[in-house]
């Protein structure tokens, strides 16, 4: 829900920043659009964006309409509202499509659509303005006083102990956005500024952990430390130092105590930021200051960062090639960093996805040196994108996520990593890409139950397979057909076996075959063929792929099989 529009965050703390009457150039017209946009204009893109995930644009209008009667309704900045109304908005207009789904007469949609949308968010509306407002400001008020009385016993530094565990685990963006921000947005309104907003973006805590590993660690932990460590600090993706501490959990030890020293100094120096600082990286941080109070934020990171780093020394001396470590663990256990949900398809890849959690800042990471990897060794042709990993395009045929969130995708083959920089893993995947041991036959090429056509289709149809699949270039089946006009390639046994040209060799990529199974056959002359298995031999295997061919169907019972069953993955697995 606030991801999406953290844009919009920064761009009311920058006006708050620099044109409040303390900022650094104070405006006075200028300033007059602070409080709109923290009242109207922030809750109303979180509640549009929250019902247009759960029932696309319907449910982001009846979203956003639904959260002003919580705005309206009290004087407290109805984030926590919004979260709640977006959601329910969108669930209702999804309810009711679904129970009117094919009972509407032709000509009435938009008359159904428009109407029962308009009526859903005027009924939330005013609920939200006669109930759910007041109960949501109640508990806003609540959460408030907890984080006033925090601060005024100077406990907020313990927040570190709940947050740094939650962090490693790849809740950062949950914990900072979906609590710390909607509660620092609300002090932020009374006092100017908000600690709160320092508690998860701190790069100090990770900064110092890397550096450790540049300074003491081997191998590994080592060689990926330094880019990290620049990314962390000025890109603030938080997210690379993660695996590390992983990997080597004692070292959240350093992480916690680092940021509790951090939270601890700007308690006692009363510094907070005027919005959230995301990415939370030192330039954030900086932009987010308020006027005068610059040198404090920085220091608070140095002090994160030299305390993380202190005590993680005798740790990574203790191991200084824990990752190294894990890799190998890992492969001596039988765990393959490389899970086939789903049999690959290496001929079909087109689309790889980088997922991480929020789909922003490690994902977009990953995602752009890999395309470098791809560019470098002239791979072309394969889409990189990041993605949140509740949010995989359904066109992916890669998934690339660290593995602490590779349970949570279904229906793609997915690599699991632990490093977006130097993985080994990575690397694995650009040989593959490369073409290297790729299998001859893919399940995307065994077609079974096919209805009976002309010779000519038939064969166009096995070359063509090979050409979408990536073994052949363009033009390979029509020299399949032309070979045929040469003289028949029909084997007997109601098996044919079709193939290019000697002049089509150099359309050949790699060797390959495709399967089709016609249950009523093809007439190939006097003679029918049930069984059709295109050809493709790269360089002098094509004799080879003929003679492995004719030898698995040697045996009437498999060819009996091969040429009635009606499963294809049987076929596929008879012949793979």
């Amino acid at each position: 829900m606030v991801m999406p529009n953290i844009g919009a965050f920064i761009a009311w703390g920058l006006i708050t920043a620099l044109f409040i009457p303390g900022g650094w150039w104070p405006n006075e017209s200028i300033a007059k659009m602070v409080s709109p946009m923290l009242k109207y204009l922030l809750p109303t893109l979180i509640a549009f964006t929250a019902g247009k995930n759960v029932c696309g644009y319907r449910g982001g209008v009846a979203g956003a309409v639904a959260a002003m009667g919580v705005i309206i309704g009290t004087d407290t900045p109805m984030f926590l509202g919004a979260m709640i109304m977006g959601p329910v908005a969108g669930w209702c207009v999804k309810r009711f499509d679904k129970m009117v789904e094919g009972k509407v007469g032709a000509g009435f949609e938009m008359l159904v659509d428009n109407f029962s949308l308009g009526i859903i968010a005027m009924i939330l509306a005013v609920s939200g303005y006669l109930v759910i407002g007041n109960v949501v400001d109640s508990l806003t008020r609540l959460l408030s006083s907890g984080v006033d009385w925090m601060l005024a016993h100077k406990m907020n530094p313990l927040l570190a102990v709940l947050v740094d565990p939650a962090k490693v685990l790849f809740l950062n963006n949950a914990v900072n956005h979906g609590i710390m921000t909607p509660l620092g947005i609300q002090q932020a309104a009374e006092m100017g500024q908000s600690m709160l907003f320092l508690v998860d973006p701190n790069p100090g805590p990770g900064l110092g952990i890397l550096l450790a590993c540049w300074a003491f660690g081997k191998g590994m932990t080592k060689d990926a430390a330094p880019g990290a460590a620049v990314i962390q600090l000025f890109g603030g993706i938080h997210e690379i130092y993660f695996p590390y501490v992983l990997a080597r959990p004692i070292l959240l030890l350093a992480v916690m105590t680092g940021n509790i020293c951090s939270l601890l100094f700007f308690t006692m120096t009363g510094f907070g930021l005027v919005a959230p600082a995301s990415p939370g990286s030192l330039i954030s941080i900086i932009l987010m200051s308020p006027k005068g109070r610059l040198l404090i934020g920085i220091m608070g990171v140095i002090i994160g960062t030299a305390i993380s780093f202190l005590l993680a020394i005798p740790m990574i001396k203790a191991k200084p090639d824990f990752q190294g470590d894990e890799e190998a663990s890992a492969d001596k256990e039988g765990t393959n960093h490389v899970t086939n949900n789903l049999p690959a398809l290496p001929g079909e890849i087109r689309k790889i996805v980088f997922a991480c959690d929020a789909g922003m800042g490690s994902s977009a990471l990953g995602a752009t040196r890999f395309k470098a990897k791809l560019l470098k060794n002239g791979i072309n042709g394969i889409t990189c994108v990041n993605s949140a990993v509740d949010a995989i395009p359904e066109d992916a045929d890669i998934v690339v996520c660290q593995s602490v969130l590779a349970a949570r995708i279904h229906d793609h083959e997915v690599v699991q990593i632990t490093n977006f920089i130097s993985d080994p893993k990575l690397d694995e995947l650009v040989a593959r890409l490369k073409n290297k041991d790729i299998p001859v036959l893919i399940p995307g090429n065994v077609i079974a139950g096919l209805g009976s056509e002309s010779k000519e289709d038939a064969i166009l149809r096995a070359g063509r397979m090979l050409e979408e699949s990536g073994y052949v270039e363009k033009g390979y089946a029509e020299s399949m057909l032309e070979r045929e006009r040469l003289t028949t390639t029909y084997m007997g046994m109601g098996v044919a076996i079709p193939h290019g040209t000697a002049e089509a060799k150099e359309k050949v990529l790699r060797s390959g075959i495709s399967v089709l199974q016609y249950p009523e056959g093809v007439d190939f002359g006097d003679d029918k063929a049930y069984l059709i298995v295109g050809i493709a031999g790269k360089g002098d295997e094509h004799l080879d792929l003929l003679a492995k061919v004719s030898s698995a169907l040697e045996d009437e019972e498999t060819l009996y099989y091969l040429c009635h069953t009606s499963d294809a993955k049987g076929i596929f697995d008879k012949l793979k």
